[in-house]
C-alpha cells in the first residue's frame, strides 16, 4: 500500500484529490493538510512514500517545501509531486535536480492522477502536461551531441522520449511491443552515443532536445 500525504492550499484541490487516490487499490491517503508547515509532523509521523505539495506560491517555492517534507522521512524511496504543471524544460531540469520526481497538474483526468502517483512511487519521474521546448529561456546544462550528431535510430528516439517521461525499463517494452532485455540493450547504446551515464540525465537530455513522445 502506497502512503500519500496531501498538502494543497485549496480545500477544493485537497478533497477531490483525496476522492480520486481513496478510491484507487493500492493507495492510501494518510494525512491531508492546506500548509507546508503543517504537514512537517504527519510526514514524520506517518512517513509517507509520497507527497504531494501545491500551494499558490509556485513551483519554486514548493519545490524548496517538497524537499523540506522529504527530510523529515525516512521511508524508503520516499518521492515528491508539485501540483503545478511544469510549463518548460528548464523547469522540469530545475525540479528533477532539486531532489522533486514530477509536476501534475491536478486538473488532469483521474486516471492520470493516480497512474502518475503510482509511477512515482515506483521510482518514475511524471510531467502532465508535457511541458513546452519552445517555451525555455534558458539552456538546461545537460551537455552532449545533438540527436542528429548522435545518430539516434528510431528505436532508440522512442525509448529515450519514455524514459523522459519516467516509464521504467518494462513499461517502456509494453509501449513498444519489446522485450525488456532488448530496451535495455537500446538505452545504453543511446546513453553512449548521447554522452549521458545515467538515466537522470539520459531522461534530462531526452527533455531538453524535446524528444519525450
Amino acid at each position: 500500500m502506497v502512503r500519500v500525504v496531501l498538502v494543497a492550499e485549496q480545500s477544493v484541490t485537497r478533497a477531490g484529490l483525496r476522492s480520486i487516490l481513496t478510491s484507487a487499490p493500492g493507495l492510501c491517503v494518510v494525512s491531508g493538510h492546506g500548509d507546508p508547515a503543517q504537514a512537517l509532523e504527519a510526514v514524520r509521523r506517518e512517513q509517507p512514500q509520497v507527497i504531494l505539495v501545491g500551494t499558490r506560491e509556485g513551483l519554486a517555492v514548493d519545490a524548496v517545501a517538497a524537499r523540506q517534507l522529504l527530510a523529515a522521512t525516512v521511508a524508503p524511496r520516499a518521492k515528491a509531486i508539485l501540483l503545478h504543471p511544469a510549463e518548460t524544460t528548464t523547469d522540469v531540469f530545475q525540479v528533477l535536480t532539486g531532489g522533486v520526481h514530477g509536476c501534475l497538474d491536478p486538473a488532469a483526468d483521474e486516471e492520470q492522477i493516480v497512474r502518475a502517483v503510482e509511477t512515482v512511487a515506483m521510482g518514475g519521474s511524471v510531467f502532465l502536461p508535457a511541458p513546452s521546448v519552445e517555451q525555455a529561456e534558458e539552456p538546461l546544462a545537460i551537455s552532449g551531441p545533438t540527436p542528429d550528431e548522435a545518430r539516434l535510430t528510431d528505436r532508440e528516439r522512442a525509448v529515450l522520449g519514455r524514459l523522459a517521461r519516467g516509464l521504467s525499463n518494462s513499461a517502456i517494452a509494453r509501449e513498444l511491443f519489446l522485450a525488456e532485455a532488448t530496451v535495455k540493450k537500446h538505452l545504453t547504446q543511446a546513453m553512449r552515443k548521447i554522452g549521458q551515464p545515467d538515466r537522470l540525465r539520459a531522461g534530462l537530455y531526452a527533455y531538453q532536445h524535446g524528444i519525450f513522445r
